[in-house]
């Protein structure tokens, strides 16, 4: 080829990639396949042009997407500082209705409170219990109403307070998930409280010097409350008000800037916890000091939730491009012929997640619907001897055991049946998804590959039946085989000689997310069981009345389902990760994607709209 044919040919690709070069947001995916083919025409330059001046023109463009990749590497530290300066006051001032309208309620809340207790002073009792208020009143008459605060060590107070703050914090927010109602009624509960607790003290004739003391660490600690249920409305606004989006699009966008506030209190927690066991117990401390720092901590929060995302947000961004490229890479199917990491192999699975979240928790939801159901229905006795669950941290894996297990129960092999085909439900679930999201064509399912699944899920269904312990050793030696063979099988790309060589031979890649997922679950399922669960059963017993084996029974049924939901969740994981992580076991045996790619050398690419030799 001449060289004039050879730069007319891709000088408006070359023209582009300057542009995209110049940008001040940078797309490093786009970066990368920018500097792969400008090194592919350089070589192309090199060979066939080697004195001529556009092997320099595109040596120098090649050094500048070089130099733009590597500088978009080192920037990532910064994103950390650029959350709390840019990002987290522009969520603030986007979502500054949520927060005043959280504000407003929880002012309302701390009045009703104050006008209670002065109507029936034994209001006291009934929000802040019988035992705390015999104690601080012990305190009043022995001249310390403060002593509260100086019964435990520091350090000790300063965790379990920002524990305990954080975990409330947590509950209001995740409470918005529930139309933003949860959210209020958090609020409600906890503005009650400190109206009754602070008017309290003012009847007793203490109200400065209760004043100076709680509000040492209450200024950051009441205000995050308030700003996380700011953070709970605003999750609960995409469910209410969608908008012209979905409502599932909505409630995704508003559940992302609902958490960015949230996470942006945990720093205030820490520091009111710190506060509280190191600062407050100094009731000693003139009172000038001690007022001059609570209107110091309510004029940051003042200045950095109102004043300051004000002006951060008349400051002019260049985002637009950045966004529209982001959700043209959302939209691409996932390539499967490739080897991946551990770290890619969980992206890719949450990005799945993600594109089908309507998809996966409807079904999830069906299916747990279904297997309750028929559980229960298959036993004759109360339903609270049905399941004995744990409320301890790791007591996620016993519940989950006591729904899965038949042998060690002698629940019989009509319920092994319908373990198996919970499995199953959640199984072809998980394929649906994962088939939506990938580039592969599969046949049509027939009955055999249906009846294959099927006992495959059996197998898993048995090792699930025995002891946990027994249950303990299968699901760590045979887990990870069976739902990749699973796939595999149900696929028709690999016999079970094939799958377990897969597997065992590279039996890193095959365990390393498998136990990741675990990690993370753990806790996440605790928190949920915690936070949602006990904000539910609060709810039903507040609003029903009935005999305690009724409320036994209703409590064992509703904790089945929340268990089998969150399980189910975790399982669709799993089998979203071994099903891509089969493909990459597969690459690494036989590098068929590579030979693909080395077949394909020659003929027409596309890059981003633009076709190259």
């Amino acid at each position: 080829m001449r060289e004039t044919e050879f730069i007319e040919k891709n000088q408006k690709k070359w023209k582009r990639y300057e542009r995209a070069l110049d940008n001040d947001e940078q797309d490093p995916e786009l970066l990368n396949q920018l500097y792969v083919h400008t090194t592919d025409d350089l070589s192309y330059s090199r060979t066939f042009y080697p004195n001529r001046s556009v092997r320099v023109y595109l040596n120098g463009l090649a050094q500048r997407t070089f130099l733009h990749i590597y500088r978009g590497r080192r920037g990532e530290t910064s994103r950390f500082f650029t959350f709390w300066t840019d990002e987290l006051p522009r969520v603030v001032f986007a979502q500054r209705l949520p927060l005043l309208i959280s504000l407003g309620v929880f002012v309302l809340a701390m009045l009703i409170g104050i006008v209670s207790y002065r109507i029936d002073s034994g209001f006291a009792e009934t929000i802040l219990g019988e035992y705390y208020m015999d104690m601080t009143r012990e305190n009043i008459q022995s001249g310390d109403p403060m002593a509260v605060y100086k019964q435990m060590s520091p350090f000790n107070m300063s965790l379990r307070i920002t524990l305990n703050n954080i975990f409330v914090a947590f509950m209001t927010f995740i409470a918005g998930a529930f139309f933003a109602v949860g959210t209020i009624v958090q609020l409600i509960r906890n503005g009650v409280m400190l109206g009754v607790f602070q008017y309290f003290f003012y009847d007793q004739g203490i109200f400065q010097e209760s004043f100076l003391t709680i509000w040492i660490h209450g200024a950051l600690e009441i205000s995050s409350i308030v700003i996380a249920g700011g953070a709970g409305l605003a999750m609960g606004r995409g469910l209410l008000f969608p908008g012209t989006h979905s409502r599932l699009t909505a409630f995704r966008n508003s559940a992302r800037d609902g958490l960015k506030i949230m996470l942006g209190t945990v720093p205030l927690f820490i520091i009111a916890g710190f506060l509280e066991g190191y600062l407050t117990r100094h009731t000693e401390l003139a009172d000038g000091i001690r007022a001059m720092f609570i209107i110091l901590c309510f004029a940051f929060i003042l200045w950095y939730y109102v004043f300051y995302p004000r002006r951060v947000a008349a400051r002019p961004r260049l985002e637009e491009e950045a966004v529209a490229r982001v959700a043209r890479v959302d939209t691409e199917k996932v390539k499967l012929k490739q080897i991946r990491t551990s770290g890619d192999n969980l992206t890719t699975v949450f990005s799945m997640l993600r594109s089908n979240a309507g998809l996966l928790f409807g079904g999830i939801f069906v299916i747990t619907l279904g297997f309750c159901l028929l559980s229960f229905y298959f036993y004759g006795s109360n339903s609270s001897t049905r399941y004995i669950f744990d409320g301890s941290f790791l007591g996620d894996f016993h519940n989950v055991h006591e729904l899965t297990t038949s042998f060690s129960r002698d629940r019989g092999f009509l319920y092994l049946l319908l373990v198996a085909a919970g499995f199953y439900g959640l199984l072809r679930l998980s394929f649906e998804i994962f088939w939506k999201s990938t580039d592969i064509e599969l046949l049509p399912a027939s009955w055999r590959s249906e009846a294959f699944l099927y006992l495959v899920c059996t197998a898993i269904a048995v090792g699930f039946a025995f002891s946990g312990t027994i249950a303990g050793l299968f699901a760590f030696l045979l887990l990870p085989f069976l739902m990749t063979f699973a796939y595999a099988g149900y696929s028709g790309l690999a016999s079970p000689q094939e799958t377990f060589k897969f597997v065992y031979t590279n039996i890193l890649s095959a365990y390393s997310n498998f136990l990741l997922i675990i990690i993370m679950a753990v806790p996440c399922m605790w928190l949920l069981d915690t936070t949602v669960g006990s904000l539910i059963f609060a709810f039903l017993d507040w609003i029903f009345y009935a005999d305690s084996i009724t409320i036994d029974n209703a409590n064992v049924v509703l904790q089945a389902i929340s268990y089998w939901f969150l399980f189910g969740i975790v399982f669709c994981i799993w089998a979203l990760s071994f099903s891509l992580n089969f493909y990459h076991l597969r690459e690494v045996e036989r590098a068929d994607g590579l030979l693909e790619r080395i077949e394909s050398v020659g003929t027409k690419r596309r890059i981003r709209g633009m076709e190259m030799e």
